[in-house]
């Protein structure tokens, strides 16, 4: 099973999806090459912005989307997927557009929850207004976990989501880990806040906040989009 890739949104959080499946695999004993999934990564750097599209800011994205599946289908690629949960506002119609199918990072996100056990009635969302705006997430919440209420930022630390976004892709990423504008020191300021407001847990919304933030209590997307190529590509650890 060949995983294409749509990535570029952002380029650092790709990149770290890369990162994480090969750390994954060595740690559980991979010590060639082969021992590592097949993957085509399209890093979409030039199309639209997801967010600023479902803000209304902005031109859509979804038939560069559909394009860059198109391509990754005629490389070889069996399934794809997208690091950005943002794109997943768009998810049905680019499937049916490029006719292959996908992983669907959102919905599997939502349905990880099922592992947490008992007892969780509140879940806080962290991602961007665009996510947020689209109701990306509140129609998987309807569909498996209606009785769960999703907790949101308040204006200001929504905010703060933005600026720690915007702070990954540019050189505040590399400040000391106490500098208020390092986007670990950001992402955290958050999650206290939608701790304090009732979250049981909280859903990390973007793959670009995974780039310097993690916490393993949270439910991060791009540890589950980590986890599952894993688990569709067959590749359990050999060792010869």
């Amino acid at each position: 099973m060949k995983v294409g890739i749509i990535g570029g949104a952002g380029v650092a959080a790709t990149n770290k999806l890369l990162e994480l499946i090969e750390n994954e695999l060595t740690s559980r004993g991979a010590f060639r090459d082969y021992h590592h999934p097949e993957m085509i990564i399209y890093q979409a750097t030039q199309a639209p912005s997801r967010s600023m599209f479902l803000e209304g800011k902005g031109p859509s994205y979804i038939d560069d989307y559909v394009c860059v599946a198109k391509r990754l289908r005629q490389a070889g690629a069996d399934i794809l997927c997208m690091s950005c949960n943002t794109a997943h506002y768009a998810i049905d119609e680019i499937i049916e557009r490029s006719n292959i199918p996908f992983i669907n990072l959102v919905e599997e996100t939502v349905k990880s929850i099922t592992t947490l056990g008992g007892g969780i009635t509140h879940i806080g969302l962290m991602a961007c207004n665009g996510c947020l705006q689209g109701k990306v997430y509140e129609r998987y919440f309807k569909k498996y976990y209606p009785e769960i209420k999703l907790v949101y930022p308040d204006k200001e630390h929504q905010k703060l989501v933005t600026k720690g976004i915007c702070n990954i892709k540019n050189m505040h990423r590399f400040d000391d880990i106490h500098s208020p504008e390092r986007p670990n020191h950001i992402f955290r300021e958050v999650v206290t806040h939608l701790k304090g407001k009732g979250a049981n847990r909280v859903i990390i919304g973007c793959t670009d906040i995974r780039v310097d933030y993690y916490e393993e209590e949270n439910i991060d997307s791009l540890e589950i989009l980590k986890r599952k190529i894993i688990e569709i590509t067959g590749m359990n650890t050999h060792k010869s």
